[in-house]
């Protein structure tokens, strides 16, 4: 086949190997295989399994204790009063290891947005905030630059950003994403008190504005997802997110947009029987060749929590084509393992036809 499977084998293998820094300060050392590996028949099968499978716990918990490091560092100063928050792939487990990094809002604990109307009675002490909400998170993010600056001197603070302060380097063994925000307390969190109905306004730097996300929504909603789908939502997010890290040209979704789409996916269409997970290759596949096939539809799906389209623009049209191509030649070169007479089949539909089939009958112990 075309691709070379045992480059992609060890690109997973280096992306899943921690630093010598991160082995000397945490002494986990790397298992000499992780399961994926001693599975299945060639680098294609491994490959598509090690993209499927979760980071190891131990790794997890280092991008965990340095986002935590960095927490302990802002909350723990007295000009301030601020709050800190995970969010994004390392809390919710569709992580890739060294394409992930830590993403930490820190929320101004001194005023928040109230949603209208508002719910009475309710336990707010305070007004919804400053005149300027904007004002106050300007100057928090100039504080957070110059406070990480001096926190870490050993590390590089990149301030360039519009929305993320990025420290790497220095002690920190992964890259942690500082994120000024503020609360925004919608009417369902006023009446439920429950975290994931809150939102939160982000600056952006650049254009000296605020953006509206609901990070922990998100996170609630494709959590949900997994265990409808019994823990395969999941892996269809890190296996779209694998083929577009190790792909030769650049893929423009993000992994919020390759959640998104996963998200849309049927539940029935998810499900797998743990000894074929190949299966799951094609499955998702055929997904994205229906989206392709049916752009007004695809242009129509929204994010999880409904707040803006996930296709927004012809670009990432394309790169759903993009993706899909990249899966399709995953399924050919997974399937040529099992069956050598599978890059003798020259037709494009038969050849996939035929992949199909080898994946959807082959056990993985």
């Amino acid at each position: 086949m075309s691709t070379k499977y045992s480059d992609k084998l060890q690109k997973l293998r280096n992306r899943r190997t921690p630093t010598v820094k991160s082995l000397t300060f945490d002494s986990v050392p790397r298992p000499v295989m992780e399961s994926f590996e001693t599975k299945g028949k060639g680098d294609a099968t491994r490959y598509a399994l090690g993209c499927m499978a979760e980071v190891p716990a131990e790794y997890t918990k280092i991008s965990l204790r340095d986002g935590q490091r960095v927490a302990d560092q802002l909350t723990s100063q007295k000009l301030y009063s601020v709050e800190t928050r995970l969010q994004g792939s390392v809390p919710l487990n569709v992580h890739i290891y060294s394409s992930s990094d830590v993403d930490l809002l820190v929320l101004a604990a001194w005023f928040c947005q109230v949603d209208q109307p508002a719910v009475q009675p309710n336990s707010y002490n305070f007004s919804t905030g400053p005149k300027s909400t904007l004002k106050e998170l300007v100057d928090l993010r100039a504080f957070c630059e110059t406070y990480l600056a001096q926190k870490y001197p050993a590390a590089e603070v990149d301030t360039s950003g519009a929305k993320a302060i990025a420290v790497s380097g220095g002690s920190l063994a992964r890259k942690v994403d500082i994120v000024p925000s503020h609360w925004i307390d919608t009417v369902d969190y006023q009446r439920l008190h429950l975290e994931y109905f809150r939102d939160v306004a982000i600056l952006d730097k650049h254009t000296h504005t605020t953006l509206r996300n609901s990070p922990f929504r998100h996170m609630m909603l494709i959590n949900a997802k997994d265990k409808a789908s019994d823990e395969s939502a999941k892996k269809a997010i890190r296996l779209l997110k694998c083929l577009c890290r190790d792909a030769d040209a650049d893929i423009g979704l993000s992994s919020y947009e390759i959640a998104g789409l996963i998200y849309h996916m049927p539940d029935e269409k998810l499900k797998v029987n743990p000894f074929f997970p190949l299966v799951l290759l094609g499955r998702v596949d055929e997904y994205l060749r229906q989206l392709e096939n049916n752009p007004s539809y695809a242009k129509s799906l929204r994010a999880p929590d409904g707040s803006r389209l996930i296709l927004d623009t012809t670009q990432k049209i394309n790169a759903l084509t993009a993706l899909r191509v990249e899966l399709t030649d995953t399924i050919n070169n997974v399937a040529a393992d099992y069956d050598a007479g599978q890059q003798y089949q020259f037709d494009r539909a038969l050849a996939l036809e035929r992949a199909r089939r080898t994946l959807d009958s082959t056990i993985i112990y």
